[in-house]
């Protein structure tokens, strides 16, 4: 494997954080007689309802969407069968007859999203919602559908256990899609014996505006200087392409110039990924939802400070290769190149069959190719977390801890399983 493919796929491996200069996606899925349904603009929550954006929704179900203007109509034809919203008395009407009384319409960014549930009169579907996969099912109530038995991802669980203190320890990959849920009842006992959930960091939260202003000044060079200035002449005209190529024009991209390379690659990295998988159905995520909905107390491995002093303290020299790496797996997926042994999918079915040989071996190569990355990445960190959970086990304040952690920090030579048995402690894979 490239040693730049290496770099790409741990980033999904490590790191629970999200870019703050990124709107905090609502990561809801839709699914439609077992199909993921696409959507020019995403779904959200809000108000305890599940909002889709119209025209996609529709043409998702193989309808033809078209809007009167002048009557404030959209038109909804399903084999010259037409459903009519009146934007004016957000009525919804087939053949003159009322059907939904008052639509709870929504009208954001061009868009017109309307609740899911409230749309089955004319979908004539069945609706679930399963909060914990954050994904709605839709049932068509005329279609025969033969559910396949769902196979539950095996995943990466540990622990460890000292008098009455017990730490079960989840390697988790920061995305995922629908089909990963439920996973394997033995990770979901493991959650309800815990009395407390701890991620690297709490994503489900924004971070601070005292560390958003520490945050900034890692993302930004402070100097006068600019991106121009810390790159290649030829690396910088393909950054400032691609950038172009996102729609970066203007006063935008005068600012993306004052970004910081280990920002941009991090930025780029999250382009460069065709793959449906979201980090709104990752596990860090769904088990910090779900330790929400159990009003369950949270902490924290790390902190945002740390991932991102981190990742703005390497050297100049390895922030430019991570970037030339990043910008070079772009552009192989933009000439249409097929990587199926670097995608998130092959990561997810890493993740789905628990093989951990496959971690250790994107461990060991990461090693192998970048000390300084690999330490920066894995080693310095492993320590940290690793000590984390020994306090938890000397002297925690709870019994039973449920800690989340990227898989690849319980993989290879320099793991927190590996400090774990070294320090004495027997550690069971469950």
């Amino acid at each position: 494997m490239k040693k730049w493919l290496t770099s790409f796929m741990a980033l999904l491996l490590v790191f629970a954080f999200a870019l703050p200069t990124q709107a905090q996606s609502s990561g809801v899925s839709v699914v439609y007689n077992g199909e993921k349904l696409a959507f020019s603009e995403p779904a959200f929550v809000e108000k305890g309802k599940t909002y889709v954006p119209i025209r996609s929704f529709f043409e998702g179900l193989e309808y033809e969407v078209s809007y009167k203007g002048a009557q404030k109509e959209i038109i909804l034809d399903w084999a010259n069968y037409e459903s009519i919203i009146h934007l004016d008395t957000m009525q919804v009407t087939e053949y003159d007859e009322v059907i939904i009384e008052n639509l709870d319409l929504v009208y954001r960014n061009h868009t017109y999203y309307a609740p899911i549930r409230e749309l089955e009169p004319v979908t004539i579907t069945t609706t679930k919602w399963d909060s914990a996969a954050r994904t709605v099912y839709i049932i068509d109530d005329y279609t025969s559908v033969v559910e396949e038995d769902h196979i539950a991802p095996e995943g990466f669980l540990w622990k460890v256990a000292k008098g009455d203190k017990t730490a079960y320890m989840l390697g988790s990959i920061h995305v995922g899609d629908g089909s990963m849920y439920p996973l394997r009842d033995a990770i979901y006992e493991a959650y309800d014996e815990s009395d407390i959930v701890v991620t690297e960091v709490d994503i489900s939260r924004e971070p601070s505006e005292d560390e958003m202003v520490e945050i900034e000044k890692l993302l930004y060079y402070q100097d006068g200087t600019t991106l121009k200035d810390h790159l290649t002449p030829e690396l910088y005209n393909s950054v400032i392409s691609i950038a172009k190529e996102i729609g970066m024009e203007g006063e935008d991209l005068k600012e993306f110039e004052t970004y910081q390379v280990w920002f941009v690659n991090m930025l780029f990295a999250s382009l460069a990924d065709a793959s449906e998988a979201s980090a709104g159905l990752g596990v860090d995520l769904h088990f910090l939802l779900l330790a929400d909905e159990d009003e369950l107390p949270t902490g924290e491995l790390e902190s945002f400070m740390l991932q991102y002093n981190m990742l703005s303290g390497f050297s100049s020299e390895l922030q430019e290769q991570l970037l030339q790496e990043t910008v070079t797996y772009y552009e192989y997926l933009s000439s249409g190149m097929e990587l199926p042994a670097t995608s998130t999918d092959y990561l997810l079915e890493i993740w789905a069959d628990g093989n951990l040989e496959a971690l250790d071996e994107i461990a060991n190569e990461m090693k192998s190719s970048n000390l300084e990355y690999y330490d920066g990445l894995l080693t310095i960190r492993n320590v940290g977390m690793t000590d984390k959970i020994e306090q938890y086990l000397n002297e925690g304040s709870y019994n039973t801890y449920f800690v989340i952690a990227g898989a690849l920090h319980f993989a290879g030579e320099d793991s927190i399983i590996k400090m774990l048995e070294e320090r004495g402690y027997t550690v069971e894979r469950l």
